[in-house]
């Protein structure tokens, strides 16, 4: 329908009109399929994560197989992209820490296109679901403590959640070596809350804007929609800044964790 349109119709038919493009809109692209009991339609998160993982494997995998010695626009990109993983991600701690580059610039492109692309009129936004972002967080978690384990042994990785020369040992090192642990347990858990929180609050904010002409009627459009643009800039900000703090704390945790032991 268009802007004209609208304009014509009373606040309640207004109303109704985008909250049933709304409903159509969620399951426009469901593809239903049951395994059992357990329901594994395709929805459009599905699409859309799918289609962020098809945009991070074209500009990292095939953008690093189509080198050529006069570089063009693309292959410039690829370049500065992985400088930026090497120079700005990888070794925040020490150089060992470099060769995990890979993964969290492979993060860093992921999350940053399912943030782009969820600010697409009709898309849907990844990054707001909880689901899926606790689960990114929970695999560098396994990451993060398998690199512990390995580069330290178990005697040496746990022994770094204490604190050499603590008083009264009986009482402090077990409290030290419990607040270490739970502190670990909660890493994924505030990674994966802080984007999904960002992201969502960021679409929640445009759309409390653009509810006000539901809430008022269409003489809001002039101050509402402007309000809802400015925002819709400032999420563009927001999607490059959360995508970049969940890849560099992605790189630290490991990088912690590889190190854990040196200081002891």
């Amino acid at each position: 329908m268009s802007l004209f349109a609208l304009a014509q119709l009373s606040q309640e038919e207004v109303r109704h009109e985008i909250l049933h493009t709304w409903e159509v809109g969620q399951d426009a692209w469901k593809i239903p399929l049951e395994l059992g009991p357990i329901d594994i339609s395709i929805t459009k998160i599905t699409w859309f994560l799918w289609i962020g993982a098809i945009v991070t494997f074209l500009i990292l995998f095939v953008g690093s197989r189509l080198l050529k010695d006069r570089p063009g626009a693309y292959q410039v990109i690829v370049e500065e992209i992985y400088g930026f993983g090497r120079n700005s991600l990888g070794g925040q701690l020490g150089e060992d820490g470099k060769k995990f580059f890979p993964y969290t610039l492979s993060i860093f492109i992921f999350v940053l296109t399912l943030n782009l692309i969820g600010l697409i009129p009709n898309s849907y936004p990844v990054t707001s679901n909880i689901s899926f972002t606790l689960t990114l967080a929970l695999l560098t978690f396994l990451i993060t403590q398998y690199q512990g384990f390995k580069r330290n042994g178990p005697k040496g990785y746990l022994g770094s959640f204490v604190i050499p020369g603590l008083p009264v040992k009986a009482i402090f090192v077990p409290f030290m070596f419990f607040t270490e642990i739970l502190q670990e347990f909660t890493k994924p858990l505030t990674l994966g809350l802080r984007l999904y929180a960002n992201i969502l609050a960021g679409h929640l904010i445009i759309f409390v804007f653009l509810s006000f002409i539901l809430s008022f009627g269409t003489f809001m459009a002039p101050v509402s929609v402007p309000a809802a643009l400015v925002f819709y800039a400032f999420e563009i900000f927001v999607a490059v800044l959360q995508a970049y703090i969940f890849a560099i704390l992605t790189q630290v945790y490991i990088e912690m964790a590889m190190f854990a032991g040196d200081s002891h």
